[in-house]
This record gives structure tokens, C-alpha cells and sequence, in this order.
């Protein structure tokens, strides 16, 4: 339990970064007190169930990596790091829009040595496996801080094929954005992460559960057992400074919690929120100085029983030249009737009604798998996440704000989540770091 003289620590966001925050001041011996806006746990990796169908379906679809260790540990503390199948080895097909299959595979091998064999076994031409080899070795070298991805691509010579079956693919998992807006900086640096090490580093972690179920309700016992209290429901409104320091946390509600002079203040909210109420952060309502946003739509799909299921081919599978759907993906253990397609960073659905959503989404697919048609009788649910991640553009680290506290901000008030200078593109793993590097220099 807390004991009554301990230093109180006000945490502002539960999403992972703010999870994993409050459980760091609590080992630090805080009084913690997180408050989260909504009715749940998990930020923008949450859950909730539909009437309809009685599914409950994910915001959108979030796969880790191997290499997330900051997020696994922080699972490995709720509990649920066993709520994904864990492969110990990448493995991801690729369907064209003439229904032909390409599985990059990996050996157990580490990744430096079974990529290059993997890339070599890909059914391309010969010119187009070397291009790709090629380029797979160039991403040791990193790039400058104003290319974009598709600057990269040009300059090392991967238009074409290899754009299209493997790197748009990886952009589109890794960055949420398209090549032509990511930063190539950026990709290349995670892309790195994972594929610098052991083959499980590489290798997928795809949920078995819903994400309510791996973060959100799990996130709620174990901080309650651990003495944190937290409120639901707390939206702040205002974070009035004086004398340099976060003088009160002022809620929409009217409330006034005063921040006392040993007390701390951490901010875990998104880019969207904190550019409009952190002191020091730039405005999200500042398209030159802010963050900009970038969506998933998920369309989640149940053929009537009885009817030519779609093909498996496992969990993840990228639909190369997709549009406006680029991935399908799977729950393991789910019914074989049940699939989901996902479209990452695109604007063509802004306004757009979710029947109509649905209809391109059945539409696109047998395209992908030809003489598969989703039938009469399915069932079909769309998610639409407008902020699902931040766009991590060319120049974007002068809009990164690096964990901790603020150049010239307030001095009780440190900044933490997926969108600081983490050294990461929008990831549950940037978000999970970020956390620990924001309280770095607090005594354990």
C-alpha cells in the first residue's frame, strides 16, 4: 500500500504509455492517480461489443513483434502475454491483385542470415529477387531525415516489383502511411530492430483475444492491486501553470485537482489532445507545427455457414497493389468463416457511409482470391479509427518532443507516448519505451 507521505504522481492518459507509467512511479514509491477520458483502458488499442453480431471486435487490428520487449514485459505484469500466438519465426504471404502467392518465409536462422535466403526463394524474377537483396542490405546505411520512404526506394533502386511485394507492404504494417508520406529515417530504423537479431525478433505476435481483454480489463486489476487508483471518466480540460509548475489539473466537469509542490504531473495523452492542452507542446489545430493523423478502417467478415470459405493463409496476408484494403488478417483459433481486411492511412473513406465501407471491401476481395465471393447472409462490421496512429513524416523529429520533461516547460510535468522521440514510428512499443524513458531520471 501507499504510505501517507509518499510523493503523489498524476498520470494523464491510460492508454499503454500511460499504463506503463503509472505502474513505473508506483515502483518509484508514487501515490499514483490516473486519469483516463474514457469509460476504459487501452487508449487507441481497445475493444468494444457490437449488438449486432454480439462480436467484440477491435478498434483495429494491432500486431506486435518479437522485438517488442518493452510492450511484452508490460504484458508479462497483467498477465496476458500469453494471449497471442506467438510465431518463432516471420512468415507473411502476399496475394496480387491476379490471385498469385508469394510467402516470404524465414529460417530459423537469425534474421542477417535467413533473409537473404528467403528473398532469393521469392517467385519474382531473377532481377527483381537481386534488387530486392540489394535493398535489404541498404537498410543498414539508414537514410537522411528529409527522404521519404519512396525517395529511398528511387535512389536504391526498388521501384517496381520489390516496392509492390515487399517494402509498400512492410511501410504499410510498420508506418500506417503510404511510402510517398513516410519518413525513411524512421522505417528503416525499426525495420533494423527487427531484423537485426534472432528469427523470433522478427516473427509476428498475433492477438488471440480481444484487446479489451489483453490490456484494457487486465490494466484495471493489476494497477488496483498495485495501490494505483484510477478514474474513468476524468477528462482534463485544463492544466493551469504557476510559478513554472503545473499548478492544477482542471477536469471537464468542473473538478480542480491541486498539484501540489513535491507532486508530478505525466502526460501520456496522444498528439491530437496534448498539442491542445500540454504547455509547450505545439497545436494539433497548427497543421505546420502539429501532428497529423492518419486512420485504420477494419471491415470484419463472417460468411454464412456453408458457403467456399475464404482461403487461409495464415494470420497475416498482404494484398500487394490493394486499394482501398491492404491486409488480411485472422484471429487464431477463430472460426474459418471469420476475417478481417484492414486499410491503413488512406483518406478515401473520410465521409464515406459504413454500408458503402463494406460493400468495396467485398468487392476487393476476389480480386485477391479469384472465384471467392462473399455471399448472400454475411455478416459484415466495419471500424472506422480516425487517429490510429500519428504520421510519421520526413522532418517529423522537430515535432517529437522527446520523453521526459519538456526544453523550457514546466518543471513538474514530464511527457510520455507513442508519438515522443522514441527513436520509433506509432507502435505499442515506442509507447511502452516511452514510458520508461520519461521517468529515467527518477530514483528507482
Amino acid at each position: 500500500m501507499t504510505s501517507a507521505g509518499a510523493r503523489r504522481a498524476f498520470v494523464l492518459g491510460g492508454g499503454l504509455a500511460g499504463i506503463a507509467a503509472a505502474f513505473g512511479l508506483r515502483d518509484r514509491g508514487f501515490a499514483v492517480t490516473v486519469l483516463e477520458s474514457r469509460r476504459w483502458l487501452g487508449g487507441r488499442a481497445f475493444s468494444s461489443p457490437d449488438p449486432a453480431t454480439g462480436w467484440t471486435l477491435d478498434n483495429g487490428p494491432h500486431v506486435m513483434l518479437g522485438c517488442y520487449r518493452a510492450t511484452r514485459a508490460l504484458l508479462r505484469r497483467l498477465g496476458s502475454e500469453h494471449a497471442f500466438q506467438q510465431d518463432r519465426r516471420l512468415a507473411m504471404v502476399s496475394r496480387d491483385a491476379a490471385g498469385r502467392r508469394a510467402r516470404l518465409s524465414l529460417s530459423g536462422l537469425p534474421v542477417p542470415l535467413a533473409m537473404p535466403l528467403a528473398l532469393v526463394r521469392l517467385p519474382l524474377p531473377w532481377r527483381a529477387r537481386l534488387r530486392a537483396l540489394w535493398g535489404m542490405a541498404a537498410t543498414l546505411g539508414g537514410a537522411p531525415a528529409h527522404w521519404t520512404l519512396a525517395d529511398w526506394f528511387r535512389r536504391r533502386g526498388q521501384v517496381g516489383l520489390p516496392d509492390a511485394w515487399l517494402w509498400r507492404p512492410l511501410c504499410r504494417a510498420i508506418m500506417n502511411v503510404e511510402p510517398e508520406l513516410a519518413s525513411a529515417a524512421d522505417f528503416l530504423a525499426t525495420l533494423r530492430e527487427a531484423f537485426a537479431g534472432r528469427a523470433t525478433t522478427a516473427a509476428f505476435w498475433v492477438p488471440k483475444r480481444p484487446w479489451g481483454e489483453i490490456l484494457g480489463e487486465p490494466a484495471r486489476r493489476a494497477l488496483a492491486a498495485a495501490g494505483v487508483e484510477v478514474r474513468l471518466g476524468a477528462r482534463v480540460a485544463a492544466l493551469p501553470v504557476s510559478g513554472g509548475r503545473v499548478a492544477a489539473i482542471g477536469l471537464a466537469d468542473g473538478e480542480r485537482l491541486a498539484v501540489g509542490a513535491d507532486d508530478l504531473v505525466v502526460s501520456a495523452l496522444p498528439w491530437f489532445v496534448a498539442g491542445n492542452l500540454v504547455p509547450g507542446i505545439a497545436s494539433a489545430e497548427d497543421p505546420r507545427a502539429g501532428l497529423a493523423s492518419s486512420p485504420i478502417v477494419s471491415v470484419f467478415v463472417e460468411t454464412p455457414p456453408g458457403a467456399p470459405p475464404l482461403p487461409d493463409d495464415g494470420p497475416v496476408v498482404a494484398l500487394v497493389d490493394g486499394d482501398p484494403f491492404h491486409f488480411v488478417l485472422r484471429t487464431p483459433g477463430a472460426e474459418a468463416r471469420r476475417f478481417a481486411l484492414l486499410s491503413g492511412g488512406g483518406r478515401v473513406f473520410d465521409g464515406m457511409p459504413v454500408a458503402a465501407i463494406g460493400e468495396l471491401a467485398c468487392a476487393q476481395l476476389p480480386r485477391h482470391y479469384p472465384g471467392f465471393a462473399v455471399g448472400p447472409g454475411a455478416r459484415v462490421r466495419v471500424r472506422k479509427e480516425q487517429h490510429a496512429t500519428f504520421v510519421a513524416a520526413p522532418g517529423g523529429g522537430a515535432r517529437r518532443p522527446p520523453p521526459g520533461r519538456l526544453p523550457g516547460g514546466p518543471a513538474n510535468l514530464r511527457i510520455c507516448g507513442d508519438w515522443t522521440a522514441t527513436g520509433l514510428p506509432a507502435t505499442l512499443e515506442g509507447a511502452a519505451r516511452s514510458a520508461a524513458m520519461a521517468l529515467a531520471d527518477l530514483p528507482s
